[in-house]
């Protein structure tokens, strides 16, 4: 197996140990439910809380998952994260800038306190 194939096990051995561990923490949200506000470049993510109130967005059919808050940012490195930048979409409203992804911050961090 090549090393990028192990990676992406180990990254899907750690959604599936984090989605056992807080089954109540992931939520499905698509760009459907969110419109012209919707920050990322694919149609669906999980939306997750990890410990310590760090929100996570990840791609269901990659397993890769991605920070949306300052505190999974600063755990980036540990818990294994791409760079948000990889999805995130600009803003065509504001040259220069991206969708917010405040909404689904919010979201995640309700999901932290279920």
């Amino acid at each position: 197996m090549t090393r990028n194939g192990l990676f992406g096990l180990a990254i899907a051995g750690l959604l599936l140990a984090v989605t056992a561990a807080a089954a109540a923490n992931i939520e499905l949200v698509s760009a459907e439910d969110y419109g012209q506000d919707w920050p990322f470049k694919g149609e669906e993510m999980h939306l997750l809380c990890m410990p310590g109130n760090a929100v996570v967005a990840s791609d269901p059919e990659s397993g890769r998952m991605y920070p949306l808050n300052g505190t999974a940012s600063s755990q980036a490195k540990r818990l294994g994260l791409d760079p948000l930048e990889a999805i995130w979409l600009d803003n065509p409203a504001i040259p220069g800038t991206k969708v917010s992804v405040g909404p689904l911050i919010e979201r995640g961090l309700a999901l932290c306190k279920s």
